[in-house]
């Protein structure tokens, strides 16, 4: 039978410490801890965390945030009987922050734990301009969207300089939108680009207003779910290789060139990585899942909460992005 020596063709070395730019599958010995280890690989997975306050979805969030400093506002039951709560999440518990000016669902949304920002959504009965501003410990005016909007799902960028691409009018036309909304922390701008397609409840990821990826969503009319995928510049947008399948409302975590998009309409649990190209299939939710909050800037940041299963939960889960790791060599 061969060994280990006949297969890599070298004695296993012997440090004191853990080596620099390891590869997968490096074996040696650490004689300061007297421990074998092994470059493995790490499959990605999700795993459960401290609960929210409230079963709710479809509010803001702050999807600059992660799994150590998330802000999640606004949202369901329905939009007529929305919450005005506010919850912020440590890695570990959440906790009850002051309440937001007005209750409203389908709330635009971006930013960090100590500096978010949501925008219109719907308080029950017709959309609104309404802008807060959140400092960390409580919320404020900002200004107001350049209509009615609602129906967003999240956005992108941080609270100075945020993102929202389309949405859905109200009063009429009442209509899916493909416009571009720049927040610049106390003012919106309307750019002069379009999206290639219109949507609502669509899937905002990325860095800001200059890299911004948006997906999915609702057309009109007739409202039908899409796949469709495009990235915004700042100046123009590109179409982009489409969703592996239509859906709505579902979350996203990193950038316009490493991302992972999971759920969505009707409670879906698949998620899919992006990798600036195409979409590889990964490792799928806990449960199926839509309209949930989500914060992380990179992959490994994620944390998913609340949502509709389809029923609202309160359930929070953090992801772990499949990565190259080392482990203790041991028997059993």
């Amino acid at each position: 039978m061969a060994t280990y020596y006949d297969i890599k063709g070298q004695k296993v070395q012997y440090l004191s410490s853990d080596p620099a730019n390891l590869t997968e599958g490096q074996v040696w010995y650490n004689s300061t801890s007297n421990t074998s280890k092994v470059q493995g690989y790490q499959a990605a997975a999700w795993s459960s965390s401290g609960n929210m306050n409230y079963s709710m979805g479809d509010g803001g969030m702050s999807r600059q945030g992660g799994k150590s400093a998330a802000l999640a506002w606004q949202g369901g039951p329905s939009p007529v009987t929305a919450l005005n709560k506010t919850e912020s999440y440590d890695g570990s518990t959440w906790t009850s922050e002051s309440t937001t000016p007005y209750p409203a669902s389908g709330v635009g949304s971006f930013g960090t734990q100590t500096a978010a920002v949501g925008a219109g959504g719907q308080p029950g009965g017709g959309g609104v301009t309404t802008t807060i501003e959140w400092n960390g410990s409580s919320w404020g005016s900002g200004g107001s969207l350049p209509y009615a909007n609602l129906y967003q799902f999240g956005g992108a960028g941080p609270g100075t300089d945020g993102i929202l691409v389309g949405g859905y009018s109200q009063p009429p036309p009442n209509e899916a939108k493909n416009d571009v909304k720049v927040y610049d922390g106390s003012t919106w701008s309307t750019d002069g680009a379009t999206c290639p397609f219109a949507f609502y409840a669509g899937t905002h990821y990325g860095a800001g207003s200059s890299d911004c990826n948006v997906l999915g969503g609702y057309s009109s009319p007739p409202p039908a779910k899409q796949n469709n995928h495009a990235n915004y510049n700042g100046t123009a947008f590109t179409t982009l290789t489409a969703y592996p399948t239509v859906t709505s409302a579902s979350g996203a975590f990193g950038t316009t060139s490493d991302a992972y998009v999971y759920g969505g309409n009707p409670s879906l649990s698949a998620g899919n990585n992006w990798d600036g190209t195409s979409w590889t299939a990964s490792t799928s939710y806990p449960s199926g899942i839509e309209a949930m909050y989500n914060s992380g800037a990179t992959v490994n940041d994620g944390v998913s909460s609340g949502g509709n299963t389809p029923s609202y939960t309160n359930n929070t889960f953090e992801y772990q992005a499949a990565s190259v790791v080392t482990k203790t060599i041991t028997t059993s």
